[in-house]
């Protein structure tokens, strides 16, 4: 049956991963295929609306415990560290022979795998008679055990779908000599059809960002620009929307820096929430230090946000036209970035335009066009 699709997921909670599976399994109900996700942690309720039409299989009971290993390690306890690190194998061995389990289970449809990990299981053990289609949601960065992993264990992979033609570009020439079967091609993320009303002339006086607070998203050079920015615009906040392991090392960076009067650190909010939080906002800042075709800058755009973004190797410049609907930063340009940043806070006009354009950007990343893409992909049309 062609029409029943296997979606893998790590988890379903907060991630752009995560989203980007919500998003594509409604859409493929819509169009009348039968959809699993098939997650391996269940950790509560979905972050994201997933439709009642779609089933989710929760493949182990186990849940990850790198906390209790962080928190193990800082204890010193030899006892603890040994616990935590034979919980860690005993997780990771279940998670893998319940992924190989349930790939086995399948003879027929298409399975989609949203993860370096799961594609390699996926070509190693799916049926032949399934449609094996593999999923790069970030950035390689050269990373030698995911091109290896890429280059030998990919070979019964049928469509390998990348964020940007640049990454696309990278992994064909990474393939040619060694794997003519799995065809690559770009495959962009998309917004959801429901979206906010925007009012351009309610804008308050923020910049925001959202991401999980961990070292790749480079909040830490947020701070650092915004220390240099707030002194001319005292009455402009920064709103930073997330949770995670960095939270603390950044209160304090902020706290180091003398500007937890201008800064919010908001926690993680429910996905409406954030959505209210971009809409109210003036401008959006991202400072990755790495990006694949990022949910949230698009988000953020659709709601009439002109970002501000470092020009880091993939992701953003893929969709901001620089100097039109948002600016490019030479990346760990510090003072380029405060300058952009300024640029926009002291020229209302200016902001209102690049609004505008930004609104009209979003819109080329609708769900009807990509969802074409796919259903092209699931008849063996390229």
């Amino acid at each position: 049956m062609k029409n029943q699709i296997y979606i893998t997921a790590l988890h379903l909670n907060h991630g752009g991963i995560e989203m980007a599976i919500s998003l594509i399994s409604n859409a493929f109900v819509k169009k009348d295929y039968d959809v699993t996700i098939l997650s391996l942690y269940n950790l509560g309720e979905p972050a994201y609306n997933i439709s009642p039409k779609v089933k989710i299989e929760y493949l182990t009971q186990v849940k990850p415990n790198k906390n209790e290993i962080s928190n193990a390690i800082k204890s010193k306890n030899p006892i603890k560290i040994l616990k935590e690190g034979f919980y860690a194998v005993k997780v990771l061995f279940l998670k893998k022979f319940a992924l190989v389990k349930r790939i086995k289970q399948i003879n027929d449809g298409i399975i989609i795998s949203t993860r370096n990990e799961h594609s390699v299981l996926l070509s190693k053990y799916g049926h032949k008679n399934v449609l094996k289609i593999a999923q790069l949601h970030h950035d390689h960065c050269f990373e030698k055990r995911l091109l290896r992993d890429i280059k030998n264990r990919y070979n019964n992979i049928d469509y390998f779908t990348l964020l940007t033609d640049q990454l696309t570009q990278e992994i064909k020439e990474l393939l040619i000599s060694v794997n003519t079967h799995t065809h690559c091609l770009t495959m962009e993320n998309f917004l959801d059809e429901c979206k906010l009303n925007v009012d351009l002339n309610k804008k308050e006086k923020i910049v925001v960002a959202v991401g999980r607070l961990h070292t790749v998203k480079g909040f830490d050079r947020l701070l650092k620009i915004w220390k240099e920015t707030v002194k001319n615009h005292p009455d402009w906040k920064l709103y930073i929307v997330g949770d995670g392991d960095e939270k603390q090392n950044l209160v304090n960076l902020a706290n180091n820096l003398q500007i937890t009067d201008s800064v919010i650190f908001t926690g993680a909010l429910p996905h409406h929430k954030v959505m209210e939080t971009l809409e109210s906002s003036s401008i959006y800042a991202m400072t990755s230090y790495s990006e694949g075709f990022p949910f949230v800058l698009i988000e953020a755009m659709s709601c009439g946000l002109p970002p501000v973004a470092f020009d880091v190797r993939v992701g953003p410049r893929a969709i901001i036209n620089d100097g039109t609907n948002g600016i490019l930063v030479e990346d760990n340009n510090i003072e380029a970035f405060s300058t952009a940043l300024c640029s926009l806070m002291n020229n209302a006009e200016l902001r209102l335009e690049y609004s505008k354009n930004a609104l009209e950007r979003a819109k080329d990343f609708s769900e009807e066009e990509i969802i074409k893409k796919w259903i092209s992909i699931f008849e063996r049309q390229i």
